[in-house]
């Protein structure tokens, strides 16, 4: 069928095509990776993205699916499930296109795809301090501009995505010439091909292809976003947790700091997060009504849940001490990203009150850590990220907490964020905090140890699958079969004539054992460097380096 008009469920089918299509298609996109190693994550980071896109999606009541109304849920749903860089681009084109479909009502339009992609373009170069080109800015951009110098009022809307395809995939063709390290390593760009996988699940759902809302309602159960603790009913000064979303109307907004305070008079627990027109509130509360009374005011009040905690605790029983109890206020609190048990242990000795496990194969969601802001309770909170592919969604969650003053100190690496903490003060302000840790990092080079996943070719460099390679601050600067002689010469890529401790975090496919005579062989080797060495446990990197 020739569709020039869709309704909202034809739309929300459209976008669940998309979700599902990526979902099939990811392991394939993480392949495009550059680097040979075993995080490569893009096709993952973007599902999961998209996940909570439909997630949100499923939460419109069957009557109520209107076009506004999806673009709004799908909006939301990429703002708070964004993961790594690729994903939180991905939540800024679809928020941009969003923009253009929330504004169209019940139906849309073929000319509102032209738009909305156009949408989708400005905000993800708004979002981007230095857009590369080769990307999926690039791709997105030329094949938006394609289909706007192309189209005609007799455009289906399937002539639109076919369109925006077809100069999508030249585009991505084409990234290989502008990006060297794409065409060095053989591959296009990974987040190109995603953004353009989803268009294609798009047009087959604007199709009938597949019943994907048929799927979607499988895979789209919401759980409590707010983990609720189980104590003594006794112990329970408000009892009810209160949690709505507010879609402000008559461009009405809601001030987030206000609400935060007048909530902060009705109970405790208190989250107020705005994005755009659309509001998420969180409260402990014994007068619900007074907050639906105060919302209401803004706008529609939507996903609205008042639980009784009392009732729950006295159906789970007293807890026992090993159950997490709610954080006492602070003024000041550090979030960090961690990925292996030993690695959370030592950040929590370095004054850390909050740990996202995370890192190289699973990147926190926006999501993720503006319910970690919630939880440690304080006035002001330091996020440190600890991986490059997480600095924006950390960034993200920063701009959202409206209520909270947060700051990002952008740690690249996890020895990146064990040196910031050397320079945290828990007394100090937040601005004085993320300046002196910011400073701190500058006195550590990070290495890592990993293993090829690929044959490929990079700089100077013949990889073969399964080879060991170290890894200097992003860059591969050694390649080997053997582990003690590969972090010699990654060592060796690392300034050590100036070193005077060199750390070492052995991962979980590392035993004690060669730990330990890795340690005894470069002491030997380096008699006047110190050396330290720790049990990580983090997965996929066999070592984690840290020269000061």
């Amino acid at each position: 069928m020739d569709y020039t008009r869709i309704d909202g469920k034809l739309f929300m089918n459209m976008v669940l095509a998309g979700v599902n299509k990526l979902n099939t298609d990811k392991a394939s996109i993480d392949s495009l990776n550059v680097f040979p190693v075993p995080d490569g994550d893009t096709g993952t980071n973007m599902s999961l993205t998209l996940n909570s896109v439909a997630r949100f999606l499923g939460q419109i009541p069957e009557d109520e699916v209107t076009v506004a109304k999806v673009a709004e849920q799908m909006s939301y749903g990429a703002l708070m499930g964004a993961r790594g860089n690729s994903g939180v681009i991905l939540s800024q084109i679809l928020g941009g296109i969003s923009k253009v479909f929330v504004t169209k009502g019940d139906e849309a339009d073929a000319k509102s795809f032209v738009e909305g992609f156009a949408g989708g373009v400005e905000s993800a170069y708004k979002a981007v301090v230095k857009p590369m080109e080769g990307t999926i800015l690039t791709v997105c951009r030329e094949a938006s501009e394609y289909l706007t110098s192309v189209y005609e009022d007799s455009f289906t809307i399937e002539d639109c995505l076919k369109a925006y395809l077809e100069e999508g995939y030249r585009s991505l063709d084409r990234t290989p010439e502008i990006l060297p390290v794409l065409k060095q390593a053989g591959v296009v760009d990974a987040g190109a091909k995603g953004l353009l996988t989803i268009v294609e699940g798009m047009l087959a759902g604007l199709n009938g292809q597949i019943d994907f809302a048929a799927e979607n309602k499988q895979e789209t159960v919401v759980e409590n976003e707010f983990a609720e603790f189980h104590i003594h009913p006794d112990q329970i000064t408000f009892q009810y947790c209160t949690e709505l979303i507010v879609r402000s109307r008559d461009g009405k907004q809601v001030d987030a700091e206000a609400a935060r305070e007048y909530l902060d008079t009705l109970g405790d627990c208190v989250l107020v997060v705005s994005a755009g027109d659309i509001t998420k509130v969180h409260v402990h509360t014994n007068r619900p009504g007074k907050v639906l009374e105060y919302f209401v005011e803004y706008g529609d009040l939507n996903d609205m849940k008042i639980e009784n905690m009392k009732a729950q605790s006295e159906r789970f029983g007293v807890a026992d001490s090993s159950v997490e109890m709610p954080a006492e206020h602070k003024h000041m609190a550090v979030v960090a990203v961690s990925a292996g048990e030993g690695l959370n242990e030592i950040f929590a000795s370095l004054g850390v009150d909050y740990v996202i496990t995370g890192g190289q194969t699973m990147n926190p969601s926006t999501e993720d850590f503006i319910n970690a802001i919630e939880k440690v309770n304080a006035d002001q909170v330091v996020l440190l990220p600890n991986n490059k592919n997480i600095i924006m969604a950390a960034d993200q969650a920063a701009k959202m907490s409206t209520d909270v003053q947060v700051q990002v100190v952008a740690s690249r690496t996890i020895p990146q964020g064990i040196a910031a903490l050397m320079a945290y003060d828990s007394e100090g302000e937040l601005d004085d905090n993320v300046e002196a840790m910011t400073e701190s990092m500058q006195y550590v080079r990070s290495g890592e140890v990993t293993y090829a996943v690929r044959d490929t070719s990079i700089d100077a460099f013949e990889i073969r699958e399964g080879q060991l390679l170290g890894i200097v601050e992003g860059k591969i600067k050694a390649v080997g079969d053997e582990m003690q002689q590969l972090i010699h010469d990654t060592l060796e890529n690392m300034q050590m004539d100036d070193a005077e401790l060199v750390t070492l975090y052995y991962g979980a496919d590392v035993t004690e054992e060669a730990a330990n005579e890795l340690l005894t062989y470069l002491e030997e080797e380096y008699p006047d460097v110190d050396f330290e060495l720790y049990n990580g446990a983090q997965a996929v990197y066999s070592y984690l380096i840290s020269v000061e």
